[in-house]
């Protein structure tokens, strides 16, 4: 591995919660291709974790390096969706706001990925809660310049065929030179659960 290939490098990382330490001494390095699990139960920080290696927030101890110019697209556990928008317009927001892609083309190629284009005109309050996370993860699709993608429990609440399209998604990321970290409680299965696991310990609520 060479400085050069290096995303992302995190050394003896600390972050707190609320004025609490949730994790300290976090050792991570992301180079493309990667794919890393953080696990913990309830509580050890990932979130916070998550939170910091976007920039959202600063870390209490440690150091974090990010490769010049790095993209990142971050996408948490709040769906962050406008109940009075359409499907179709919170994409265009979400999209802008994150700085994606925002043709009309490449935004129908993504409502029709993720099985949202019937729906399009439809306001986000009359979604269930996994076509809500749909609408939210169809950023993804859009997202092919962003190399880092910081996802916080992506599987919530989806049914087979959104997990099924958010794992075909990450191994599509991974193939053209992304990275990405991700949290999930979903029971993965030996051959497609991700290659790297990053472990946090912890006891209060995340």
């Amino acid at each position: 591995m060479t400085s050069e290939r290096v995303l992302l490098r995190a050394s003896g990382l600390g972050c707190d919660r609320g004025g609490q330490r949730v994790c300290s001494g976090q050792d991570l390095s992301l180079t493309p291709g990667d794919a890393v699990w953080l696990r913990g139960r309830n509580g050890s920080g990932k979130t916070s974790l998550l939170r910091v290696l976007a920039g959202l927030a600063a870390p209490q101890e440690g150091e974090l390096w990010r490769a010049p110019g790095l993209r990142t697209l971050y996408i948490g556990h709040a769906n962050a969706l406008k109940d009075d928008l359409t499907v179709a317009e919170n994409l265009g927001f979400l999209a802008r706001l994150c700085g994606l892609e925002t043709s009309a083309t490449r935004h129908e190629q993504a409502l029709r990925q993720w099985g949202l284009w019937s729906r399009r005109h439809r306001p986000a309050r009359t979604l269930s809660q996994g076509l809500r996370r749909r609408v939210a993860l169809a950023r993804l699709a859009l997202a092919e310049h962003q190399p880092l993608w910081l996802l916080d429990e992506p599987f919530d609440a989806l049914d087979d065929e959104g997990v099924n399209q958010l794992r075909i998604g990450l191994e599509h990321h991974r193939a053209r030179g992304g990275a990405c970290v991700l949290t999930s409680h979903l029971v993965w299965a030996d051959d497609q659960r991700p290659r790297r696991e990053h472990w946090l310990q912890g006891d209060d609520a995340s």
